[in-house]
């Protein structure tokens, strides 16, 4: 977990490293509490001035995770990926009947009428209810006003969502993502390769530049040689699309030849050589030797 605290000390010093020219917000979360969240996404919505940030939602930016990736100047989604989820959602746990089979029972003792609203132990009083309600009701209108500012649509968009999810290029519509990015972790160091084009533009445009690439076609050479190797080369395209290294190729073909041939220890008791020789070795159990 990652604390709003800690999400901007970490802007603040990429901000002041001169080597740094865009900030990327990499979030994957269902949300979070509301103390400090303003907070935070008023800081990255002005720190955008400074630097460009861009915000990926890889995979799930929801809730307060869309608030603080709407504050950047960008906001990406992959085909999968989510946003939204725009609302307010507060919950009190009656325990009393529980705590009645227990042999329980709990006196409370206050001064002040409502030092004891949504006490667990005891149900819920209808002023205590209406009390809670106005504060989510209060925090909502806070949190519509913010995503409107961020992404410069009008409070009644904003509403229209009903806290619902948008994925990809519906994500795109509905104006709560700029574009569909494809993430990629071929390389030991994860590059992110960001276009505001069609998926379709993107997928071939970014295809291309990585061919051009020595390592990498170096690797879709391999991951092809494999394929072959276990004779399923119609895999070939959907591994270069879910852009996958060869070893991660490697170990999803040893796991459906094992299954094939329903002796799924091959994975444990081959020796642990090159990736060649798995495959032999598996082919040659599918074959009887």
């Amino acid at each position: 977990m990652t604390s709003y605290e800690k999400i901007r000390e970490e802007i603040e010093e990429a901000l002041i490293d001169e080597e740094v020219e865009t900030i990327i917000l990499d979030i994957d979360s269902p949300g979070g509490e509301v103390n400090g969240l303003f907070d935070l996404s008023d800081f990255i919505y002005e720190a955008r001035t400074k630097k460009r940030i861009v915000a990926i939602a890889n995979d799930d930016a929801y809730s307060a995770a869309y608030a603080i990736a709407s504050s950047a100047e960008k906001v990406f989604v992959s085909r999968t990926s989510g946003v939204g989820s725009i609302g307010v959602i507060a919950s009190h746990i009656d325990q009393s009947g529980f705590d009645e089979k227990q042999g329980v029972k709990y006196t409370t003792v206050f001064a002040g009428k409502r030092k004891n609203d949504l006490n667990p132990h005891e149900p819920i009083t209808s002023e205590s209810l209406e009390s809670l309600q106005g504060e989510v009701n209060r925090l909502y209108e806070m949190f519509v006003q913010l995503i409107a500012r961020n992404r410069n649509l009008s409070m009644e968009r904003i509403k229209s969502t009903e806290a619902g999810l948008y994925f990809g290029e519906k994500a795109i519509e509905i104006g709560l993502a700029d574009g569909i990015t494809i993430l990629s972790s071929i390389n030991k160091n994860r590059s992110i390769t960001m276009n505001e084009k069609t998926t379709t533009d993107l997928e071939t445009d970014n295809l291309t530049n990585k061919i051009k690439n020595d390592s990498y076609r170096t690797e879709v050479l391999e991951l092809i040689r494999l394929c072959n190797l276990s004779k399923m080369p119609e895999k070939i395209e959907e591994f270069i699309k879910q852009e996958m290294n060869p070893k991660q190729v490697q170990e999803v073909l040893m796991s459906i030849l094992a299954k094939q041939t329903e002796k799924t220890e091959i994975m444990s008791t081959i020796p642990q050589n090159s990736a060649e020789d798995l495959m032999i070795q598996v082919a040659k159990n599918r074959a009887g030797i």
